[in-house]
């Protein structure tokens, strides 16, 4: 059973510390998945998910946190930067081709 709230969880990518915020609270229109790096604080990525992939897929474990934050390096998040924003409005795409399914 999940519990719908705020969860933060510590990742480590190339030998820096990220601290993702899953905010999961159930008054919020869409489940928020944010993403900063322990040595840039103003730097941050984001990508908006419907509750739907609640059902498929657990955005708190380490692994599916792991991916999304490659994902975003790879496409052009340069993390080692202060004030570098990446956002994705709609992110459920990103559960088949990630293949992030529980």
């Amino acid at each position: 059973m999940k519990l719908f709230t705020k969860e933060v969880k510590k990742i480590v990518i190339d030998e820096c510390l990220f601290h993702c915020i899953i905010d999961q609270t159930s008054s919020n229109e869409s489940i928020s998945f944010k993403v900063y790096p322990s040595k840039t604080k103003t730097s941050y990525f984001l990508i908006l998910f419907s509750w739907k992939v609640n059902w498929s897929t657990n955005l708190c474990e380490p692994s599916v946190c792991a991916t999304l934050i490659k994902y975003a390096i790879k496409n052009g998040w340069d993390y080692t930067k202060e004030k570098i924003v990446m956002k994705i409005e709609q992110g459920d795409f990103l559960v088949k081709e990630l293949r992030l399914e529980s």
